[in-house]
């Protein structure tokens, strides 16, 4: 079952797909812990002076971390959000808001994707900071928490401020305007379909200059590039990029600005997911990941697509397996990882990874069995067995540990059978 041509992902990778939080603590991002566990980000541009600077706060948050009440024909929930910035002992800037989200189904109560931002600007003297985030659910006592060192910058000129990921972005000309922006807390697109966007501020750069942004994969090659042209000199001149989804593969980049000729620099980090739960470092690890999601066919010939075609071809895959592409999620790739995830828990006994094994291959495939026998208790050495029924599918599953070394694998006959299931369930899928 599956297809043995992709190296099977290692535990580092593992932990990595099953927690995101980490890679995106890795990347620098606002990570709230808790039972609202928010992703966001700090951005900081030129303020009204040159001893001020604009803090701008997002955060990213999944519908299905917050209490919904029935209200009217739809639903709603409630969240309070709290950001503090201190130094030493002072409070120098604090807000706080309460926020609304209102949904017409229960579908939609259920979203796990990033299904809700918020963001808020306050203006704060250069300095050193403790920034303590909390975001509170109205309706139950669930609360998540970030706390963290800040250091904000005198922006002398000439300067350039890091990238902002966005959804959106007007320009500012002047540092005293408040920023137009709808920011992407996660820094994250989704592979084969988003653009990824940025916006950058450069300040007292001269007219005419060159600025080069250029976008490095985790090789530090670059897969993209552009040059933009400042049309005048200004206190605040704004560029914007969009990287097109061809130009990029799955994995963590950065985003680069610099004068042309040397000199000024600035960076951020982005992320290529394929979804917004699951972080795959890279396409063949995808691929391998795959391996008891389709056939092994369809897993060879996605695999054999030239890189610039992937995007495409994934794009594809997605539309063809998801079982309801009314809604942003592929539920089906969903459970399929959640089960993976599962499986790779329970079944590590054996000495290898628990989605490796051929109860975790059953488990992954079929889900939970509805009935287990386990005759462990009962022999030693070899030919212990765990009998595992799907009664709807009238299949019994043997799986023997044949060697005495702990490892249960499926006896040929049941191995024939579940084979045959599967190929049975995707032929009526």
């Amino acid at each position: 079952m599956g297809t043995p041509e992709p190296q099977a992902a290692g535990a580092e990778q593992l932990t990595q797909i099953f927690d995101p939080v980490t890679v995106f603590r890795q990347m620098g991002l606002v990570t709230g812990v808790g039972q609202i566990p928010f992703i966001g980000s700090v951005h900081l541009l030129a303020g009204r002076t040159s001893d001020t600077a604009i803090a701008f706060v997002a955060l990213s948050l999944e519908n299905r971390q917050l209490a919904f009440q029935r209200e009217g024909d739809g639903f709603a929930a409630g969240y309070h959000v709290e950001v503090a910035f201190r130094s030493g002992m002072t409070l120098v800037q604090q807000l706080a808001r309460d926020e609304r989200v209102v949904v017409g189904a229960f579908l939609e109560t259920q979203r796990s994707d990033e299904s809700v931002i918020f963001q808020e600007h306050l203006a704060l003297p250069v300095g050193d900071y403790q920034v303590a985030i909390s975001v509170r659910d109205r309706n139950s006592p669930n609360v998540g928490r970030y706390e963290a060192a800040l250091h904000v910058p005198r922006l002398e000129t000439p300067a350039i401020a890091a990238p902002i990921a966005v959804y959106r972005a007007a320009p500012r000309t002047d540092p005293a305007a408040a920023p137009d922006l709808l920011v992407n807390p996660r820094s994250t697109v989704e592979y084969g379909t988003d653009t990824a966007r940025f916006y950058v501020e450069t300040y007292g750069l001269p007219a005419s200059s060159s600025v080069v942004m250029s976008a490095l994969d985790p090789q530090h090659q670059v897969v993209w590039a552009d040059t933009s042209r400042l049309d005048s000199a200004g206190p605040v001149r704004a560029l914007q990029a969009g990287l097109p989804p061809a130009s990029l593969s799955l994995g963590r980049y950065e985003l680069r600005v610099a004068v042309a000729g040397g000199g000024v620099v600035a960076t951020a980090p982005f992320l290529v997911a394929f979804s917004g739960q699951w972080v795959v470092a890279n396409f063949d690890e995808m691929i391998s990941l795959l391996r008891y999601f389709t056939t092994p066919d369809t897993l060879r010939a996605l695999a054999s697509v030239p890189p610039d075609q992937r995007p495409a071809a994934w794009r594809k895959f997605w539309h063809d397996t998801d079982p309801n592409p009314a809604t942003p999620e592929n539920e089906a790739l969903e459970q399929y990882f959640v089960r993976l995830q599962v499986a790779n828990q329970r079944f590590r006994d054996e000495g290898l990874a628990g989605w490796l094994t051929d109860r975790g291959e059953v488990f992954i495939t079929l889900g939970e069995p509805d009935e287990i026998f386990d005759r462990r208790s009962e022999m030693q050495g070899r030919n212990r067995m765990i009998v595992w029924t799907y009664t709807q599918l009238r299949l019994t599953l043997y799986f023997v540990d044949d060697t005495g070394f702990g490892r249960f694998r499926l006896d040929p006959g049941s191995r024939s059978e579940f084979l045959q299931v599967v190929n049975r369930l995707r032929r009526s899928s």
